[in-house]
């Protein structure tokens, strides 16, 4: 068998059209489930094809379009977060999708309009992951603790078990993912009247929380690699984290793995999720023919076969209705109902701000935030306060450099 790769590599040899496709795929599931569409795709075309080129993680991947713009030499495609959509914006760098002429009815439309600017949609939401509670189905038995369905039970059922297991069971990465399920669950905003807010009582409430969760000793923060890495290092119940991780906990637990939907503030509706993964977009300075591909490569993409295909294979939620029709989803799904479960889920979803700035924000900013309140034990009020600063200082010194044109 030939790897998908090099069936690319020889596609595109022959081909008198090449649209690039940057993406920030490294490896495993998803790589190879993009790769296996875009060979899909390649076959049923007469001298052109789609060549996907990794670009390391989803920052370098960003980093390396920055410098393409500067160098003038962008590819036709690229994955992007809403934030980044917002940055590309600014360079007015970006074609908005239905004047491709790409059909966008029956895509999910919590994820279109977090791709709508000014009423204009420029990404064709692609690998989209939500939240969910995985969790282990034999710790839980074996001490007769039901599945979690509100953050109250969730936190006495952490408890309870890491007493009777003599170690942390819940298990997070102290990063703006993770802070974000408690933050929007306890009711919090990052926007108050179209402003930033790092620092809210609720941001605070969140940030204490997981802080004496550490304390309390039910919570254990996990600072090199996955948790799933991490698994059989100690007893393990509970983890907050991506549906896109569903193939590698699956890999890496030795235990019955259980995916459930979030808690939530009441027993009356799962949990909110933070919506991660990106879009696909297309840049002004591809060429005509290039342009071309992106549309048949982009509908190609939307079709409920490669949906149902690509999602089934990674965890990713399907993005239009016609994927959960397709027979392959639906097979897939009545034998892995935890699939179900991440589709369920995907319906309480929330997305962080489309901001510029915001991938320096939560990384820098926000999430170092985090790790100085859970790994050095600063106050969490002091450091979200700090973060605020250092926000609205970084917001008001690029407002100050760029005339922005909404």
């Amino acid at each position: 068998m030939m790897k998908p790769e090099d069936v690319i590599k020889e596609q595109c040899a022959r081909a008198k059209v090449v649209a690039e496709l940057w993406h920030g795929f490294t490896g495993g599931a998803p790589k190879a489930a993009l790769e296996n569409l875009v060979v899909e795709f390649n076959k049923a075309q007469q001298g052109r094809c789609v060549r996907p080129v990794p670009q390391g993680g989803y920052r370098d991947l960003s980093t390396k379009i920055k410098a393409a713009f500067a160098a003038g030499k962008v590819p036709t495609m690229a994955q992007a977060f809403e934030n980044n959509i917002a940055l590309y914006l600014e360079a007015k760098a970006l074609l908005p999708i239905e004047s491709l002429g790409v059909k966008l009815q029956g895509v999910n439309l919590t994820f279109l309009n977090a791709v709508r600017f000014g009423g204009v949609v420029y990404g064709v939401p692609f690998n989209k992951s939500i939240q969910v509670l995985y969790y282990n189905k034999d710790l839980l038995k074996k001490h007769g603790v039901p599945v979690p369905a509100t953050l109250e039970e969730f936190v006495a059922a952490a408890k309870k078990l890491s007493r009777a297991e003599g170690g942390p069971v819940y298990w997070f990465q102290p990063d703006a993912s993770t802070f974000a399920y408690f933050f929007f669950n306890l009711g919090g905003s990052y926007l108050k009247d179209g402003k930033l807010v790092l620092n809210s009582k609720e941001a605070v409430e969140a940030l204490t929380l997981l802080q004496n969760g550490v304390k309390e000793g039910w919570a254990k923060p996990i600072t090199s690699g996955y948790i799933n890495q991490n698994l059989g290092s100690g007893p393990y119940a509970f983890s907050v984290d991506a549906s896109a991780g569903y193939t590698y906990y699956l890999r890496a637990a030795k235990f019955d793995l259980g995916v459930a939907t979030l808690p939530g503030r009441t027993k009356g509706q799962p949990g909110y999720g933070l919506v991660q993964g990106t879009n696909l977009v297309v840049f002004r300075q591809a060429s005509k023919e290039e342009q071309a591909v992106a549309k048949d490569f982009l509908e190609f993409v939307l079709s409920p076969r490669a949906q149902a295909v690509f999602a089934t294979a990674t965890g990713y939620v399907p993005v239009t209705e016609g994927a959960l029709k397709d027979p392959v989803y639906q097979a897939y799904a009545a034998e892995n109902p935890d699939y179900a479960t991440i589709v369920r889920q995907s319906r309480y979803a929330k997305f962080e701000p489309a901001l510029a700035e915001w991938e320096q924000i939560r990384f820098d900013i926000l999430g170092q935030a985090i790790k100085e309140a859970i790994l050095n034990k600063a106050d969490p009020k002091a450091a979200l306060d700090r973060a605020q600063k250092l926000a609205e200082d970084l917001l008001s010194s690029r407002t100050r450099h760029h005339h922005h044109h909404h």
